[in-house]
């Protein structure tokens, strides 16, 4: 079993789909996975927005089935508390099983991460 990271640096559908697609697949494969969302990936994770997604990306896996299959591999996400005020959010605006973090956080739990990626 192996550690992975993954960091995403926007709320569109080609930041969002690879980054949930490479967690599945390593999620699904017995890796620990965790999700950085910086500031600029924050909107995508507000209530409401996956459906947007879904509808944007039709002919791609459903967004909200994978985000729940990866919650119940015990996937990790992390989102940047620095981007609540760049958009004017709460937390309570935010899909459930969300953690708010610092980066410095998701530096200690990053470390011994065998693969890294970002999108």
């Amino acid at each position: 079993m192996g550690k992975l990271s993954i960091t995403i640096n926007g709320s569109e559908v080609k930041n969002i789909y690879p980054a949930v697609t490479i967690g599945v697949s390593a999620a699904a494969s017995g890796d620990d996975v965790i999700f950085f969302v910086l500031p600029s990936g924050l909107p995508a994770f507000v209530k409401g927005k996956f459906e947007e997604l879904n509808e944007a990306a039709e002919k791609l896996p459903d967004l909200i089935e994978m985000i729940e299959g990866l919650k119940m591999l015990k996937a990790r996400f992390l989102i940047c508390e620095l981007g609540f005020e760049v958009h004017g959010l709460k937390e309570e605006d935010l899909i459930e099983g969300i953690e708010v973090v610092g980066a410095t956080t998701f530096v200690a739990e990053a470390q011994g991460s065998e693969l890294t990626f970002s999108f």
